[in-house]
């Protein structure tokens, strides 16, 4: 009788173990990540310790009618070198036809040529955050794109969720 006993508890475990397994697998795979993509490039999934790891920058700016705010991100053309996209030497032939769109959890998307992201030609100082004033991104994240020093927000993409490069040339006919 004991031996039965012991049997039907060990095969209650066995479910209870893996519903374990399965919830912890489950919070793990709800880590809010950035997907980074470049032609021929494996992709990359940034989550919030792989963006730590990253060099960051800050700056001070505000969006409409915010009082201004310290962000704290890494330059999305870091995120971009570490993706495998060509801007490692100035671009040049069909890289000045490429484009990067960024999109959003809400499926808003943003666009920049690549060569506005080059120090030698556009040199934008667009950035992916993930701190305002010293705390993690509230209602606007986990992460954020800026774009300090455009003219009007309109590119500062709220929750990103992916970043990719796309090769906009075509082969001529």
């Amino acid at each position: 009788m004991r031996h039965g006993r012991q049997v039907r508890i060990f095969h209650g475990l066995i479910p209870f173990m893996l519903l374990c397994v399965v919830l912890a697998m489950d919070v793990r795979a709800s880590e809010p990540e950035v997907r980074v993509s470049a032609p021929g490039h494996a992709p990359l999934a940034l989550d919030a310790g792989a963006l730590a790891a990253m060099p960051h920058v800050s700056v001070t700016a505000a969006a409409h009618d915010e009082p201004p705010s310290e962000w704290r991100g890494v330059p999305l053309r870091e995120i971009l070198l570490r993706a495998g996209a060509p801007l490692d030497k100035p671009l040049h032939g069909r890289d000045l036809a490429s484009f990067v769109r960024i999109t959003a959890s809400d499926h808003y998307q943003v666009v920049f040529a690549l060569a506005e992201l080059d120090p030698t030609l556009g040199h934008a100082q667009a950035m992916l955050v993930d701190q305002r004033n010293g705390q993690p991104l509230a209602g606007d994240g986990p992460y954020r794109l800026l774009v300090p020093g455009e003219q009007r927000p309109a590119r500062w993409v709220r929750n990103v969720t992916a970043i990719e490069v796309v090769d906009g040339s075509r082969s001529p006919p």
